[in-house]
């Protein structure tokens, strides 16, 4: 039997924070996960790219999902992250993570070779028949150097073990292909990764988002979901400008200190990052404050318990 329920909406990809030792900061996860969901979101997507789910260990990465569980306390789905190029590692970061109260799992296909298609179903059907979690397929070729077929995509979306997909190809027709592809399986649930195309990605068949942007401007993404859930087309599209706006402030120093250290700068963690990702240096730091304010991003948050 296959998955029934989908999970529509705007999940944080979420960025992961850590202490000064590199370790998983339990009351930093706290801190952004209230203000996350104060903010409307639907959701957590933890350890991903945005979360630096591949420079952690299984267990940092068991540590952060059994917080950002403990934080959330039912309001919203959690789901996971693992990658790898090989199926024992990327099934063994799931096995860790069984039982500890994910919805699912977020997991790209192999990088390095460049796989045709039956060799990528091939893949992901073996992870999914030893998974503990229903997957997502994470489409993400900057990272992977391998896109997804749509035809692959076509027979994975029926596997019992595969909940949906999170494409972050920015590619406005291949994710409409894939809509139309998959519009008719129950449960299937797509989402887009590329923020600035929230409200286009519902219109053409997405369920929702998955985003990086989620961690700067989770109250403007979630207020183009609610937009568009009314028929207010105008104001979804209208709220992508500055969304667009965020999320190119936040591009200071490597992919995803700056995301990091807007959190730092609103108060919610440190900007500590996993190696070899360099954190932010003061004067980055002050950078991003200065392109934040420029683009109207407020950096004096609420959180339950202040």
């Amino acid at each position: 039997m296959g998955i029934s329920k989908r999970y529509p909406g705007v999940y944080a990809a979420m960025a992961t924070p850590l202490t000064g030792g590199g370790e998983v900061d339990p009351a930093g996860i706290k801190q952004v996960v209230e203000y996350l969901f104060a903010s409307g979101v639907t959701g957590l997507s933890i350890l991903g790219s945005t979360g630096e789910g591949p420079s952690l260990t299984i267990a940092q990465r068991r540590r952060a999902l059994e917080a950002t569980v403990e934080a959330t306390a039912g309001r919203g789905a959690v789901f996971t992250g693992a990658a790898s190029s090989t199926v024992s590692e990327v099934v063994a970061s799931l096995e860790a993570s069984a039982g500890l109260g994910a919805q699912g799992a977020l997991v790209p296909p192999p990088y390095y070779y460049r796989l045709e298609s039956d060799a990528i179903v091939g893949y992901f059907e073996r992870v999914a028949e030893a998974s503990p979690l229903p997957l997502i397929l994470y489409n993400i070729p900057v990272m992977t150097k391998l896109q997804l077929p749509p035809d692959a995509v076509a027979r994975l979306a029926r596997h019992p073990n595969i909940m949906g997909l999170k494409d972050s190809g920015g590619d406005l027709g291949y994710f409409a292909s894939l809509a139309r592809l998959v519009a008719d399986v129950p449960g299937f649930t797509l989402y887009t990764g590329s923020d600035e195309l929230l409200a286009a990605a519902l219109t053409v068949g997405g369920h929702g988002l998955i985003g990086g942007a989620v961690n700067t401007v989770p109250d403007l993404l979630s207020a183009i979901y609610r937009a568009h859930e009314e028929g207010d087309v105008a104001r979804a599209v209208a709220l992508a400008g500055p969304v667009a706006r965020a999320n190119a402030a936040v591009r200071v120093g490597t992919f995803p200190a700056g995301i990091k250290a807007q959190y730092f700068l609103k108060g919610l963690c440190g900007p500590h990052t996993a190696a070899p990702i360099p954190p932010l240096n003061e004067a980055e730091i002050a950078q991003l404050r200065e392109r934040l304010i420029a683009a109207e991003v407020n950096l004096q948050v609420a959180v339950a318990g202040d």
